[in-house]
């Protein structure tokens, strides 16, 4: 499995853990309330904020978060184009209050355009740990957005155990990225009076979400080895000069470049050998297009087609084994397409 970010295996005990007997939980008795005090603050405690509500990462909850961040600071939000691709859709609907920020084609990095829209007076912004598909970090925003409001989606950052910014006032975490089932997530204030006010504190809570999410942070301790730099390596002494990288991305991750490529016809012949891939999530949502991200930042769609966007886990099988189908395979599909 070479998407482990994006798609990992759902953890079925997870599932086990949300399901219950009844719909609603009793919260209304001192027991659940407490229950559910206790194991918020312990989840808060894990993630260094004060307090974590449940949060889905669909196209409203995205149009909701903005329009309550755009109203409570009256201004232009910031956000970075590489992000969940429903709050990256959110963003497009909510134009009027959003400035989209792309990042720049030479380096993978956002720095000199958040600095831009600082200098245009936004001082609210999205921040994706990592960016989608071409998988560069932003964790050097920590600093830069240090006088801004900033939101982070910091669930790749725990799926492969990265350092959490320091400053994020709310931080976003995806299940899905740690094997638990869509659409559960949480949104986390560094301050709770956030929700101190109207609609922001009428949550509806789900009985063992908190534990869960502990459980499944918990278990993300990532091994010190780097494999995406032994793939790299390996499937470069097969191919040259046919294979490149888009950018240097923290370990375990590599946004893989094969030369001349249809990454769907490669990721479809590789299906069963049990080997997943995907292109970007537009290819991981089942979309033909391929790449938002790198169509965003200025690359052709045919340049965007080459792109194989991975990661890595603790994997059982060899990596050379693995570099060495994937190579054999793009050169078939090459031979094939003259």
């Amino acid at each position: 499995m070479l998407d482990f970010l994006h798609n990992p295996p759902t953890n079925k005990n997870f599932l086990d853990m949300l399901y219950s007997d009844r719909i609603n939980m009793q919260s209304i008795t001192p027991n659940a309330q407490q229950k559910l005090k206790d194991s918020n603050k312990k989840l808060s405690s894990l993630l260094k904020c004060e307090i974590c509500r449940p949060f889905s990462f669909n196209l409203e909850s995205f149009l909701f978060l903005i329009s309550v961040i755009s109203n409570k600071f009256d201004g232009k939000v910031g956000v970075i184009a590489s992000s969940h691709k429903m709050l990256f859709e959110a963003a497009k609907f909510y134009d009027k209050n959003c400035v989209l920020i792309v990042p720049n084609i030479d380096s993978g990095s956002v720095e000199n355009k958040v600095l831009e829209a600082i200098s245009n007076g936004v001082r609210c912004f999205f921040v994706p740990y990592l960016n989608e598909d071409i998988l560069t970090s932003n964790l050097y925003l920590d600093d830069v957005l240090d006088s801004c409001f900033s939101v982070w989606d910091i669930s790749y950052a725990l799926a492969l155990n990265l350092p959490l910014p320091n400053n994020a006032d709310l931080m976003l975490v995806n299940g899905e990225n740690l094997g638990i089932m869509r659409p559960y997530g949480l949104l986390c204030s560094k301050n709770s009076s956030f929700y101190n006010c109207g609609y922001l504190n009428l949550y509806l809570e789900i009985e063992n979400l908190y534990e869960v999410f502990f459980s499944a942070i918990s278990q993300y301790k990532r091994d010190s080895r780097d494999f995406s730099s032994e793939f790299y390596d390996c499937i470069k002494s097969i191919l040259g000069d046919n294979v490149y990288r888009f950018y240097s991305t923290p370990k375990n991750t590599l946004p893989l470049g094969l030369v001349g490529s249809r990454a769907r016809q490669l990721i479809q012949s590789l299906i069963f050998d049990d080997i997943s891939l995907i292109n970007g999530v537009d290819c991981l949502y089942g979309f033909n297009s391929p790449s938002f991200v790198l169509q965003l930042m200025g690359y052709s769609e045919d340049k965007s087609r080459e792109l194989l966007s991975l990661s890595f886990n603790c994997l059982d099988y060899n990596i050379e084994e693995i570099a060495n189908l994937i190579a054999n395979r793009y050169l078939q599909l090459k031979m094939l397409q003259g």
